[in-house]
Protein backbone atom coordinates (compact mmCIF):
# COMPACT_ATOMS: atom_id res chain seq x y z
CA UNK A 1 0.00 0.00 0.00
CA UNK A 2 1.16 3.58 -0.80
CA UNK A 3 0.67 5.27 2.49
CA UNK A 4 1.66 8.55 1.23
CA UNK A 5 -2.01 8.95 -1.02
CA UNK A 6 -3.69 8.89 2.00
CA UNK A 7 -1.99 11.53 4.27
CA UNK A 8 -3.92 15.00 5.36
CA UNK A 9 -4.25 18.09 7.46
CA UNK A 10 -6.22 19.37 9.64
CA UNK A 11 -6.78 21.98 11.90
CA UNK A 12 -8.36 21.19 14.94
CA UNK A 13 -9.86 24.25 17.37
CA UNK A 14 -8.48 24.00 20.47
CA UNK A 15 -10.09 27.12 22.20
CA UNK A 16 -7.52 29.88 21.77
CA UNK A 17 -5.58 28.63 18.95
CA UNK A 18 -6.29 26.51 16.09
CA UNK A 19 -3.82 23.24 16.32
CA UNK A 20 -2.57 21.60 13.28
CA UNK A 21 -2.83 18.04 12.59
CA UNK A 22 -1.14 15.93 9.91
CA UNK A 23 -3.22 12.31 9.78
CA UNK A 24 -3.33 9.29 7.74
CA UNK A 25 -6.99 8.25 6.50
CA UNK A 26 -8.08 5.16 4.85
CA UNK A 27 -10.72 2.56 4.12
CA UNK A 28 -14.44 2.38 5.15
CA UNK A 29 -16.72 1.39 8.40
CA UNK A 30 -16.05 1.82 11.73
CA UNK A 31 -13.62 4.29 12.22
CA UNK A 32 -9.89 2.81 14.10
CA UNK A 33 -8.30 6.21 15.93
CA UNK A 34 -4.49 5.57 16.50
CA UNK A 35 -2.34 7.11 19.07
CA UNK A 36 1.49 7.09 18.64
CA UNK A 37 4.25 6.77 21.40
CA UNK A 38 6.52 9.30 23.02
CA UNK A 39 8.94 10.12 19.89
CA UNK A 40 7.14 8.53 17.72
CA UNK A 41 4.66 9.70 14.68
CA UNK A 42 1.27 7.78 13.02
CA UNK A 43 3.75 5.82 10.86
CA UNK A 44 4.61 3.22 13.08
CA UNK A 45 1.27 1.91 13.03
CA UNK A 46 1.32 1.20 9.43
CA UNK A 47 2.70 -2.39 9.74
CA UNK A 48 -0.79 -3.06 12.11
CA UNK A 49 -2.87 -1.20 9.68
CA UNK A 50 -2.25 -3.38 6.89
CA UNK A 51 -2.68 -6.53 8.89
CA UNK A 52 -5.66 -5.18 10.25
CA UNK A 53 -6.95 -3.55 6.48
CA UNK A 54 -10.03 -5.38 6.05
CA UNK A 55 -11.60 -3.95 9.72
CA UNK A 56 -13.01 -0.55 9.41
CA UNK A 57 -11.82 2.98 8.37
CA UNK A 58 -8.12 3.41 9.98
CA UNK A 59 -7.30 7.15 11.01
CA UNK A 60 -3.85 7.89 12.77
CA UNK A 61 -2.48 11.23 13.77
CA UNK A 62 0.64 12.68 14.09
CA UNK A 63 0.58 14.41 17.87
CA UNK A 64 1.21 17.72 18.16
CA UNK A 65 5.39 18.14 18.72
CA UNK A 66 5.69 14.98 16.95
CA UNK A 67 6.19 13.79 12.88
CA UNK A 68 4.52 16.91 11.24
CA UNK A 69 2.45 18.21 13.60
CA UNK A 70 3.33 21.88 15.25
CA UNK A 71 4.44 21.85 18.60
CA UNK A 72 1.58 22.57 21.05
CA UNK A 73 1.87 26.50 22.10
CA UNK A 74 1.99 25.86 26.09
CA UNK A 75 3.04 23.15 27.75
CA UNK A 76 0.57 20.50 27.52
CA UNK A 77 -0.08 16.66 29.94
CA UNK A 78 -2.43 13.91 29.24
CA UNK A 79 -5.07 15.78 29.55
CA UNK A 80 -4.48 18.51 26.57
CA UNK A 81 -3.68 15.44 24.56
CA UNK A 82 -6.72 13.77 24.98
CA UNK A 83 -8.76 17.19 24.72
CA UNK A 84 -7.46 17.41 21.16
CA UNK A 85 -8.40 13.87 20.18
CA UNK A 86 -12.14 14.54 21.80
CA UNK A 87 -11.92 17.79 19.50
CA UNK A 88 -10.78 15.87 16.49
CA UNK A 89 -13.25 12.82 16.98
CA UNK A 90 -16.30 15.80 17.48
CA UNK A 91 -15.09 18.27 14.37
CA UNK A 92 -14.46 14.96 12.13
CA UNK A 93 -17.46 13.59 12.76
CA UNK A 94 -16.26 10.06 14.20
CA UNK A 95 -18.92 8.13 15.60
CA UNK A 96 -17.65 5.87 18.35
CA UNK A 97 -14.39 5.27 17.11
CA UNK A 98 -12.00 2.48 18.34
CA UNK A 99 -9.34 3.90 20.04
CA UNK A 100 -5.37 2.35 19.73
CA UNK A 101 -3.21 3.42 21.76
CA UNK A 102 0.52 2.69 21.93
CA UNK A 103 2.44 3.77 24.95
CA UNK A 104 2.12 7.43 25.30
CA UNK A 105 -0.90 7.32 23.12
CA UNK A 106 -2.71 5.45 25.73
CA UNK A 107 -2.07 8.02 28.32
CA UNK A 108 -3.92 10.47 26.19
CA UNK A 109 -6.51 7.43 25.41
CA UNK A 110 -7.29 6.89 29.13
CA UNK A 111 -7.76 10.61 29.56
CA UNK A 112 -10.27 10.98 26.60
CA UNK A 113 -12.48 7.49 28.05
CA UNK A 114 -12.10 9.00 31.68
CA UNK A 115 -13.71 12.28 30.84
CA UNK A 116 -15.90 11.88 27.32
CA UNK A 117 -16.71 8.19 27.55
CA UNK A 118 -19.50 8.20 25.62
CA UNK A 119 -18.14 9.21 22.10
CA UNK A 120 -15.84 5.67 22.03
CA UNK A 121 -16.91 2.39 21.28
CA UNK A 122 -13.72 0.86 23.29
CA UNK A 123 -10.09 0.91 23.46
CA UNK A 124 -6.74 -1.19 22.61
CA UNK A 125 -3.82 -0.50 24.66
CA UNK A 126 -0.70 -1.74 23.35
CA UNK A 127 2.16 -1.44 25.49
CA UNK A 128 0.41 1.30 28.01
CA UNK A 129 1.92 3.72 30.09
CA UNK A 130 0.72 5.85 32.71
CA UNK A 131 1.43 3.98 36.07
CA UNK A 132 4.38 4.40 38.52
CA UNK A 133 7.04 2.40 37.71
CA UNK A 134 8.35 0.71 41.16
CA UNK A 135 12.02 1.68 41.49
CA UNK A 136 14.52 -0.36 42.56
CA UNK A 137 15.84 0.77 46.03
CA UNK A 138 19.79 1.22 44.57
CA UNK A 139 18.26 2.67 41.69
CA UNK A 140 16.84 5.12 44.01
CA UNK A 141 19.90 5.51 46.16
CA UNK A 142 21.65 6.34 43.02
CA UNK A 143 19.64 8.95 41.33
CA UNK A 144 19.53 10.69 44.67
CA UNK A 145 23.33 10.58 44.96
CA UNK A 146 24.11 11.72 41.56
CA UNK A 147 20.94 14.65 41.81
CA UNK A 148 22.82 15.78 44.87
CA UNK A 149 26.28 15.79 43.31
CA UNK A 150 25.20 17.46 40.25
CA UNK A 151 23.84 20.58 42.36
CA UNK A 152 26.65 20.73 44.67
CA UNK A 153 29.30 20.60 41.00
CA UNK A 154 26.74 23.59 39.97
CA UNK A 155 26.98 25.69 43.63
CA UNK A 156 30.74 25.19 43.86
CA UNK A 157 32.36 25.33 39.92
CA UNK A 158 32.50 28.53 38.25
CA UNK A 159 30.03 29.52 35.23
CA UNK A 160 30.25 27.37 32.50
CA UNK A 161 31.93 24.41 34.18
CA UNK A 162 29.87 23.73 36.48
CA UNK A 163 26.45 23.63 34.32
CA UNK A 164 28.72 21.51 32.26
CA UNK A 165 29.66 18.61 34.87
CA UNK A 166 25.55 19.36 35.83
CA UNK A 167 24.90 18.02 32.91
CA UNK A 168 26.91 15.26 32.34
CA UNK A 169 25.76 13.77 36.00
CA UNK A 170 22.46 13.88 34.67
CA UNK A 171 22.90 12.27 31.62
CA UNK A 172 24.11 9.19 33.80
CA UNK A 173 20.41 8.52 35.18
CA UNK A 174 17.88 10.14 32.15
CA UNK A 175 16.14 8.45 30.50
CA UNK A 176 16.53 8.38 26.13
CA UNK A 177 13.28 9.96 25.40
CA UNK A 178 14.34 12.60 27.80
CA UNK A 179 17.91 13.06 26.52
CA UNK A 180 15.81 13.55 22.93
CA UNK A 181 13.04 15.58 23.84
CA UNK A 182 14.60 18.96 22.91
CA UNK A 183 12.00 21.65 22.74
CA UNK A 184 9.45 19.18 23.87
CA UNK A 185 11.27 18.33 27.36
CA UNK A 186 9.04 20.54 29.53
CA UNK A 187 5.85 18.88 28.46
CA UNK A 188 8.14 14.76 28.35
CA UNK A 189 8.43 15.86 32.28
CA UNK A 190 4.88 16.99 32.87
CA UNK A 191 3.71 13.71 31.24
CA UNK A 192 6.42 11.13 32.42
CA UNK A 193 4.59 12.63 36.45
CA UNK A 194 1.35 12.08 35.81
CA UNK A 195 0.21 9.07 37.38
CA UNK A 196 -3.48 8.35 36.28
CA UNK A 197 -3.97 5.23 38.36
CA UNK A 198 -6.56 7.23 40.42
CA UNK A 199 -8.63 7.50 37.39
CA UNK A 200 -8.79 4.37 35.67
CA UNK A 201 -11.42 2.46 38.07
CA UNK A 202 -14.25 5.29 36.20
CA UNK A 203 -13.37 3.99 33.41
CA UNK A 204 -15.96 1.81 32.22
CA UNK A 205 -15.81 1.17 28.45
CA UNK A 206 -14.42 -2.19 27.04
CA UNK A 207 -10.45 -2.12 27.07
CA UNK A 208 -7.97 -4.62 25.81
CA UNK A 209 -4.46 -4.22 26.93
CA UNK A 210 -1.62 -5.82 24.92
CA UNK A 211 1.72 -5.92 26.13
CA UNK A 212 5.11 -7.72 25.23
CA UNK A 213 6.79 -10.20 27.32
CA UNK A 214 10.23 -8.43 26.75
CA UNK A 215 9.20 -4.92 27.05
CA UNK A 216 11.01 -3.18 29.29
CA UNK A 217 9.65 0.48 28.78
CA UNK A 218 6.63 -0.56 29.69
CA UNK A 219 6.64 -3.47 31.32
CA UNK A 220 3.91 -6.54 31.49
CA UNK A 221 3.93 -5.50 35.36
CA UNK A 222 2.23 -2.34 34.70
CA UNK A 223 -0.45 -3.99 32.47
CA UNK A 224 -1.45 -6.22 35.47
CA UNK A 225 -2.09 -3.04 37.37
CA UNK A 226 -4.00 -1.61 34.82
CA UNK A 227 -6.14 -5.01 34.66
CA UNK A 228 -6.75 -4.68 38.04
CA UNK A 229 -8.32 -0.90 38.02
CA UNK A 230 -10.18 -1.28 35.00
CA UNK A 231 -13.29 -2.26 35.43
CA UNK A 232 -13.96 -3.92 32.19
CA UNK A 233 -10.31 -4.92 30.93
CA UNK A 234 -8.52 -7.60 30.22
CA UNK A 235 -4.87 -7.74 29.64
CA UNK A 236 -2.80 -10.06 27.18
CA UNK A 237 0.53 -10.68 26.94
CA UNK A 238 2.66 -11.88 23.62
CA UNK A 239 5.76 -13.83 24.50
CA UNK A 240 9.14 -12.90 22.30
CA UNK A 241 8.26 -9.06 21.83
CA UNK A 242 8.99 -6.04 23.15
CA UNK A 243 8.05 -2.64 23.38
CA UNK A 244 8.30 -2.12 19.78
CA UNK A 245 8.15 -4.96 18.12
CA UNK A 246 4.56 -5.94 18.99
CA UNK A 247 3.91 -3.59 16.21
CA UNK A 248 6.00 -4.82 13.41
CA UNK A 249 7.00 -7.99 13.68
CA UNK A 250 4.34 -8.80 15.92
CA UNK A 251 1.85 -7.36 14.10
CA UNK A 252 -0.20 -10.73 13.44
CA UNK A 253 -0.35 -11.55 16.87
CA UNK A 254 -1.26 -8.45 17.93
CA UNK A 255 -3.48 -8.21 15.00
CA UNK A 256 -5.02 -11.48 15.69
CA UNK A 257 -6.36 -10.48 19.56
CA UNK A 258 -7.40 -7.12 18.37
CA UNK A 259 -9.20 -9.01 15.63
CA UNK A 260 -11.40 -10.99 18.15
CA UNK A 261 -11.59 -8.10 20.28
CA UNK A 262 -13.02 -6.16 17.72
CA UNK A 263 -15.87 -8.57 16.72
CA UNK A 264 -17.00 -9.17 20.41
CA UNK A 265 -17.58 -5.42 20.42
CA UNK A 266 -19.24 -5.54 17.60
CA UNK A 267 -21.69 -8.40 18.25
Amino acid sequence: MDFSRHIKFIDIDCQSHSQRLRYFDWGEGMPLLYLHGWGCDHSIFYPLIENLSDQGRHIAIDFPGFGESPRPEAVWGTEEYGDLVYRLIKQYRLEKPMLIGHSFGARAALRLARKHPDVLRGMVLIGAAGLKRDVPFRRKIRVKTIRAAARLAQRLLPGSMGIKLKDSLYQRIASRDYLNAGEMRSIFVKVVNEDLASLLPGIQIPTLLIYGENDEETPPSIGKKMNALLPNSRCIELPEFDHFSILDRGRHQTGHQMRGFLKEIQE
